[in-house]
């Protein structure tokens, strides 16, 4: 790895740990509406870079690619305003942990609708996910708001994982700018049609949570995400999956710092738990992918 591979994988790092720090300080501003807010200022700029670049897919797109075009931006819509929910709900640590659990989730869709019986490192690290997300969905059990938190994580989480795998056949035939342009503008206009719908509020927010919204489209969506999706093209997705593990951690920080919100300890002992499930099963397909 290279200084400036490992310069920027680090500042995605932080830049995604922003997030739900980001979407705390926006409040009073609804979850659906900073989740549609969110996306309606990313959207365009990775139109214009997109644009810019005169990005194309290698061959036309038919039908089927483009029918997986909408189901990744739906299950990011949903991704988004269910975890957007959740950061509103719970603690930044349970939430961002319990979202963070993409890799075992995508691991368990292939086992139960694709036959690919996991690994035994891989089914150390689901058990292991599934004993941390215990601990901490268990913490919130006895407060219906904090419960309720915890389940959108996981729910952001599994949506999460729809998106990835979903879109993955696209993304080999589309350039990121383009993936990101199209997938982007179609979540936006998917998640204001439920702003829209429900009669969401939008306008009369305090000028900060506009203000907090915008960072928050700038900094975790166009620069950590970008960076993530740059180190891809030099570094193992092994690599760059383990990276992501200190978005908990980072956030975890930065909402003790500027939020006042310390974890507790059995938040912390849950959270550990399910970042080393991850890692143990991240490691164990990398392991089997290199021998085979």
């Amino acid at each position: 790895m290279t200084v400036r591979q490992l310069l920027v994988l680090v500042a995605g790092v932080i830049a995604i740990s922003w997030a739900a720090p980001l979407i705390r300080l926006a409040e009073p501003a609804p979850a659906l509406t900073i989740a549609a807010l969110r996306l309606v200022v990313s959207a365009p700029p990775m139109i214009a870079l997109a644009a810019t670049r005169r990005a194309r897919a290698a061959s036309p797109l038919g039908r089927r690619d483009l029918g997986l075009l909408v189901v990744s931006a739906v299950a990011l819509a949903a991704h988004f305003a269910f975890w957007v929910e959740s950061v509103q709900r719970t603690s930044i640590l349970a939430s961002v942990v319990l979202v963070t659990m993409q890799p075992l989730f995508v691991a368990i869709g292939a086992w139960l609708f694709l036959g690919e019986r996991p690994s035994r490192a891989v089914s150390v690290g689901i058990a292991l996910g599934v004993l941390g997300a215990a601990l901490l969905v268990g913490q919130g059990a006895s407060d219906g708001g904090t419960l309720t938190g915890n389940l959108f994580a996981l729910i952001g989480g599994v949506m999460s994982s729809v998106y990835l795998v979903v879109g993955r056949r696209v993304r080999a035939r589309l350039s990121t700018a383009t993936y990101g342009a199209v997938v982007y503008s179609i979540t936006a206009v998917i998640l204001m049609a439920l702003v829209l719908a429900t009669g969401t509020q939008v306008g009369g927010l305090p000028a900060s949570a506009y203000w907090f919204i915008v960072l928050l489209a700038l900094v975790p969506q166009l620069i950590g995400h970008n960076a993530m999706n740059w180190a891809l093209g030099s570094l193992s997705a092994a690599v760059v999956a383990v990276a992501i593990l200190g978005e908990p951690v980072g956030s975890a920080i930065i909402a003790a710092v500027v939020l006042d919100e310390v974890p507790t300890v059995i938040e912390v002992a849950g959270g550990a738990v399910v970042l080393a499930g991850v890692y143990v099963a991240l490691r164990g397909e990398r392991r089997a992918s290199t021998e085979a």
